[in-house]
Protein backbone atom coordinates (compact mmCIF):
# COMPACT_ATOMS: atom_id res chain seq x y z
CA UNK A 1 0.00 0.00 0.00
CA UNK A 2 1.23 3.45 -0.91
CA UNK A 3 1.99 5.72 2.06
CA UNK A 4 0.24 8.61 0.27
CA UNK A 5 -3.53 8.51 0.71
CA UNK A 6 -5.54 9.94 -2.15
CA UNK A 7 -8.91 10.89 -0.62
CA UNK A 8 -10.56 10.78 -4.04
CA UNK A 9 -9.87 7.03 -4.22
CA UNK A 10 -10.81 6.03 -0.65
CA UNK A 11 -14.43 4.96 0.01
CA UNK A 12 -14.27 5.95 3.67
CA UNK A 13 -13.31 9.51 2.74
CA UNK A 14 -16.09 9.70 0.17
CA UNK A 15 -18.66 8.41 2.68
CA UNK A 16 -17.48 10.86 5.35
CA UNK A 17 -17.64 13.74 2.88
CA UNK A 18 -21.20 12.77 1.93
CA UNK A 19 -22.20 12.39 5.59
CA UNK A 20 -20.81 15.82 6.47
CA UNK A 21 -22.46 17.47 3.48
CA UNK A 22 -25.80 15.83 4.28
CA UNK A 23 -25.57 16.79 7.96
CA UNK A 24 -24.75 20.40 7.11
CA UNK A 25 -27.68 20.63 4.69
CA UNK A 26 -30.03 18.92 7.17
CA UNK A 27 -29.01 21.19 10.02
CA UNK A 28 -29.52 24.20 7.76
CA UNK A 29 -32.98 23.06 6.71
CA UNK A 30 -33.99 22.04 10.22
CA UNK A 31 -32.84 25.29 11.84
CA UNK A 32 -35.94 26.92 10.33
CA UNK A 33 -37.96 24.62 12.60
CA UNK A 34 -35.78 25.07 15.68
CA UNK A 35 -34.38 21.55 15.35
CA UNK A 36 -31.01 19.88 14.92
CA UNK A 37 -30.46 16.65 12.99
CA UNK A 38 -30.28 14.53 16.17
CA UNK A 39 -33.48 16.14 17.51
CA UNK A 40 -35.24 15.46 14.21
CA UNK A 41 -34.04 11.84 14.33
CA UNK A 42 -35.50 11.44 17.82
CA UNK A 43 -38.86 12.90 16.78
CA UNK A 44 -38.95 10.63 13.72
CA UNK A 45 -38.01 7.55 15.75
CA UNK A 46 -40.66 8.35 18.37
CA UNK A 47 -43.29 8.77 15.67
CA UNK A 48 -42.45 5.35 14.20
CA UNK A 49 -41.68 3.55 17.48
CA UNK A 50 -43.86 4.79 20.34
CA UNK A 51 -42.45 3.75 23.70
CA UNK A 52 -38.90 3.19 22.42
CA UNK A 53 -36.34 3.35 25.23
CA UNK A 54 -33.84 6.16 25.65
CA UNK A 55 -31.02 3.64 25.16
CA UNK A 56 -32.52 2.49 21.86
CA UNK A 57 -33.11 6.11 20.81
CA UNK A 58 -29.43 6.84 21.49
CA UNK A 59 -28.25 3.78 19.59
CA UNK A 60 -30.46 4.42 16.57
CA UNK A 61 -29.62 8.15 16.55
CA UNK A 62 -25.86 7.48 16.73
CA UNK A 63 -25.37 9.47 19.94
CA UNK A 64 -24.23 8.52 23.43
CA UNK A 65 -26.79 7.93 26.20
CA UNK A 66 -25.76 11.15 28.03
CA UNK A 67 -26.23 13.10 24.80
CA UNK A 68 -29.65 11.51 24.35
CA UNK A 69 -30.65 12.67 27.83
CA UNK A 70 -29.77 16.26 26.79
CA UNK A 71 -31.70 15.91 23.51
CA UNK A 72 -34.77 14.57 25.33
CA UNK A 73 -34.57 17.41 27.86
CA UNK A 74 -34.34 20.04 25.10
CA UNK A 75 -37.27 18.55 23.18
CA UNK A 76 -39.35 18.37 26.37
CA UNK A 77 -38.51 21.98 27.22
CA UNK A 78 -39.60 23.00 23.72
CA UNK A 79 -42.92 21.21 24.25
CA UNK A 80 -42.29 18.72 21.44
CA UNK A 81 -42.32 15.62 23.63
CA UNK A 82 -43.66 14.63 27.02
CA UNK A 83 -42.05 12.29 29.49
CA UNK A 84 -44.45 10.28 31.56
CA UNK A 85 -43.87 9.92 35.29
CA UNK A 86 -41.97 6.88 36.38
CA UNK A 87 -44.09 4.03 37.51
CA UNK A 88 -43.05 2.59 40.90
CA UNK A 89 -42.12 -0.69 39.21
CA UNK A 90 -39.96 0.84 36.49
CA UNK A 91 -37.06 3.21 36.09
CA UNK A 92 -38.09 3.96 32.51
CA UNK A 93 -39.90 7.14 31.69
CA UNK A 94 -41.74 6.61 28.41
CA UNK A 95 -41.48 9.50 25.96
CA UNK A 96 -44.11 10.50 23.40
CA UNK A 97 -44.60 13.21 20.86
CA UNK A 98 -46.91 16.08 21.71
CA UNK A 99 -49.29 17.38 19.03
CA UNK A 100 -46.80 20.26 18.53
CA UNK A 101 -43.96 17.75 18.19
CA UNK A 102 -45.90 15.77 15.59
CA UNK A 103 -46.73 18.97 13.66
CA UNK A 104 -43.09 20.16 13.75
CA UNK A 105 -41.91 16.76 12.56
CA UNK A 106 -44.39 16.80 9.68
CA UNK A 107 -43.29 20.28 8.57
CA UNK A 108 -39.59 19.49 8.83
CA UNK A 109 -39.95 16.11 7.13
CA UNK A 110 -40.76 17.78 3.82
CA UNK A 111 -37.37 19.49 3.82
CA UNK A 112 -35.52 16.34 4.88
CA UNK A 113 -37.32 14.37 2.16
CA UNK A 114 -35.96 16.78 -0.46
CA UNK A 115 -32.43 15.88 0.64
CA UNK A 116 -33.30 12.17 0.52
CA UNK A 117 -34.71 12.72 -2.98
CA UNK A 118 -31.36 14.22 -4.03
CA UNK A 119 -29.51 11.16 -2.78
CA UNK A 120 -32.01 8.84 -4.46
CA UNK A 121 -31.71 10.72 -7.75
CA UNK A 122 -27.93 10.29 -7.73
CA UNK A 123 -28.28 6.57 -6.97
CA UNK A 124 -30.61 6.12 -9.92
CA UNK A 125 -31.63 2.54 -10.64
CA UNK A 126 -28.84 1.29 -8.34
CA UNK A 127 -30.49 2.53 -5.13
CA UNK A 128 -31.34 -0.91 -3.74
CA UNK A 129 -27.87 -2.25 -4.53
CA UNK A 130 -26.27 0.75 -2.83
CA UNK A 131 -28.56 0.39 0.20
CA UNK A 132 -27.73 -3.31 0.49
CA UNK A 133 -24.00 -2.56 0.23
CA UNK A 134 -24.21 0.17 2.88
CA UNK A 135 -26.15 -2.07 5.30
CA UNK A 136 -23.90 -5.08 4.75
CA UNK A 137 -20.73 -3.00 5.13
CA UNK A 138 -21.99 -1.36 8.31
CA UNK A 139 -23.08 -4.72 9.73
CA UNK A 140 -19.74 -6.32 8.90
CA UNK A 141 -17.70 -3.47 10.36
CA UNK A 142 -19.86 -3.43 13.49
CA UNK A 143 -19.62 -7.20 13.96
CA UNK A 144 -15.84 -7.19 13.53
CA UNK A 145 -14.87 -4.08 15.53
CA UNK A 146 -11.80 -5.70 17.02
CA UNK A 147 -10.48 -7.09 13.74
CA UNK A 148 -7.93 -4.41 12.83
CA UNK A 149 -5.79 -7.01 11.32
Amino acid sequence: MDSHVNPDRIMGFALKRLQQALRARMDGALAEFGLTSPQYAVLALLAENPGISNAELARRSFVTPPTMIRIIAALAEAGLIVREDRSPASRARPVELTPEGRARLTEAAEHVQRLEDTLTAHAGPHREVIMAWLRASADDLTAHRDDTG
